[in-house]
């Protein structure tokens, strides 16, 4: 029997000492891997239902029904950057035509939006410096020691190349997290069930639904806010309104973001002569950052998490601030099953 046991005692060591040292090796993963998992949990409900269905469309069986759902979710993912691509490209295109309109004798002219500018001597002074001949462009660049631009770059490929695997990584994720669903729900189950009892499954049972609920409000409320948030600045004859609205609905959670996003494109339209447009994009922001944002937002997660709109908007930005963008899902999901928890110590159902 001792026999039994020190061997059972080497076997969990044995196993714990593989589990932390697997968790080191994919830690520069687990962002992408939740990102997948996140995903594909808000999607679960309407993956099961057409898998039931069975459609012809797709075929037979779950891992056909998983392909289309990914291949769908990396359009609707790869969307905003390929427009953000092309915004980027149109963005080009018109520097390159303002550049060969406005230069005169190899001076490039500064933009007649400058003289509204509360410091315009300084903002003209520093362009005709800096900008507005290649001499000031090369004098300012070779103040930068090639090193630091070594560095500079290297740290942007970095930045870019961990994205990229991010991304990927999350893609894959979210097609086995779907191909595997059934299974992994029924394990995950049975392990909670024998660890947790049936109560503790509850607590896990509510913290998915707070997820799911926390991932619908912002994707849903935010499509919104962007779109309302895009309309004044696109009208305005602001190239980019469409995506840096998107932006600032579905990042305005996070505190005076929004703001800051929109406010510059607000005083750019009237500068360029769309004072109207301005206006009307300014009481659209209010209307939206204070009632969207701060009031219905809140309240049609909390009708799904189930706890006070205050407190989900508090985990949301904690979440973030301690998980990065995925803490913004996570975080409700945590204090919901943290409070049910905690009404069960009140109410005498926990015992030390």
């Amino acid at each position: 029997m001792d026999d039994t046991k020190n061997s059972e005692r080497n076997y969990f060591i044995f196993s714990l000492i593989f589990i932390i040292l697997s968790f080191f090796i994919i830690q520069s993963f687990m962002f992408g891997i939740l990102w997948g998992a996140v995903t594909a949990l808000s999607v679960w409900p309407i993956f099961e239902k057409i898998s039931q269905k069975n459609l012809k469309i797709l075929g037979s069986g779950n891992k056909n029904h998983a392909l289309f759902f990914t291949i769908i979710f990396s359009l609707l993912f790869l969307a905003p950057f390929l427009y953000g691509l092309f915004e980027l490209g149109e963005l080009y295109k018109s520097g390159s035509h303002y550049i060969a309109n406005n230069t005169d004798n190899g001076v490039l002219n500064y933009p007649h939006w400058f003289e509204y500018l509360p410091m315009k001597e300084k903002v003209i002074d520093f362009w005709n410096s800096n900008i507005a001949t290649s001499a000031g462009l090369i004098e300012a660049v070779n103040k930068l020691s090639s090193g630091k631009l070594v560095l500079l770059f290297s740290s942007l490929w970095s930045q870019v190349l961990d994205r990229v695997i991010t991304c990927v990584v999350m893609i894959i994720s979210f097609y086995f997290m779907l191909q595997n669903g059934e299974s992994i729900k029924k394990k995950y189950r049975n392990v909670f069930s024998y660890w947790l009892s049936p109560r503790g499954l509850s607590h896990i049972e509510n913290g998915i639904l707070a997820l799911r609920g926390t991932i619908n409000g912002v994707v849903l409320v935010g499509v919104l806010e962007g779109i309302l948030l895009a309309i004044p600045l696109m009208i305005g004859g602001l190239n980019s309104g469409f995506l840096i609205g998107l932006a600032a609905g579905l990042l305005g959670v996070i505190p005076l973001l929004m703001p800051v996003l929109i406010v510059p494109c607000l005083i750019y339209i009237h500068m360029t002569g769309n004072t109207l447009w301005a206006i009307i994009g300014a009481v659209d922001l209010v209307i939206v950052w204070f009632i969207f944002e701060n009031i219905i937002k809140p309240q049609m997660i909390s009708k799904k998490v189930k706890i006070n709109s205050v407190i989900i908007l508090i985990s949301m930005i904690g979440g973030m601030q301690l998980m990065g963008a995925v803490g913004l899902f996570i975080g409700p999901s945590i204090v919901s099953m943290a409070i049910g928890m905690i009404r069960d110590f009140l109410a005498g159902g926990i015992k030390a």
